[in-house]
């Protein structure tokens, strides 16, 4: 059974190299998508004003450049944002859904404060601040004096700049709820979550992950918030068991044409917009 193509979508201040061994386990299985979104890597900042749902709609641009009818798509921590809010967006697109260490919930009006208070410091200090800030809770406590994960989240924010980091904070500060996005959802979905996760607690992925009406629920433990950066064998396996479900799914409803036919392969950062 052929297996729907994989768009993955990075996480904050990260950007596309994150995914680096989840692409290594499942490139030569499907197709698999790691655009950077705007502000991110080699991706120019939007000119629009910041929002999760500007980078949602980006991303549907994938589907008319590479001729696609539906793909899985996976989100980690601010992709998962994104995920979600292209799930509600662009629903007829989703063969299912990942939601790697994220939420459904909108900011609390004291985590739009720090955000805004970051956006403030970034500004003055420059878009180092932004990995400062979060790598004492990025990774797991085995993980956390590892130079060579920390370096993905300072160079992420390097390469992002003042104005990348700075358009993600306040599109992030802005986001919706979308807790209701889950509950309608129809495709196979997965909820993969690290259980030292020290930005989203693992109860509220579970909780998250008993609210989507056909999702499983796994937990890596030893991983924290980066599971894709600690957990990468564990993170495909997951996401290679979500495709096979989807699969599923999609043979028995199929896509109205057929030309979202593709061969297996890896497109990090395809050139037209950055996606």
């Amino acid at each position: 059974m052929r297996l729907p193509p994989l768009i993955l979508i990075h996480g904050y201040p990260l950007d596309h190299t994150m995914w680096h061994s989840v692409v290594g386990e499942l490139s030569e299985k499907t197709k698999v998508f790691a655009p950077d979104l705007p502000g991110f890597g080699d991706n120019p900042v939007e000119i629009a004003e910041p929002s999760i749902d500007q980078m949602a709609d980006d991303i549907a641009e994938l589907f008319e450049l590479h001729n696609l009818t539906q793909a899985v798509v996976a989100g980690m921590s601010m992709g998962g944002y994104v995920a979600l809010s292209f799930a509600q967006r662009h629903k007829e697109r989703l063969a299912g859904l990942a939601l790697i260490s994220t939420q459904a919930n909108a900011d609390l009006p004291e985590n739009q404060r720090a955000r805004r208070e970051l956006i403030e410091k970034v500004r003055h200090d420059g878009p180092t601040r932004a990995s400062e800030a979060i790598l004492p809770r990025l990774f797991s406590a085995a993980n956390r004096d590892n130079p060579a994960l920390a370096q993905f989240a300072i160079e992420g924010s390097k390469r992002a700049g003042v104005e990348g980091i700075c358009w993600a904070l306040e599109a992030m500060a802005r986001r919706p709820d979308r807790n209701a996005v889950l509950k309608s959802l129809t495709v196979p979905a997965s909820v993969i979550h690290g259980a030292e996760d020290q930005i989203v607690p693992a109860e509220r992925a579970r909780t998250m992950a008993q609210w989507i009406p056909n999702a499983t629920y796994v937990e890596i433990p030893g991983a924290g918030h980066a599971t894709p950066l600690e957990a990468g064998e564990k993170v495909a396996e997951a996401l290679l068991e979500l495709l096979q479900r989807s699969a599923a799914f999609l043979a028995s409803h199929p896509p109205c044409d057929e030309n979202s036919r593709h061969r297996p392969g890896i497109i990090w950062s395809p050139t037209e917009r950055g996606l």
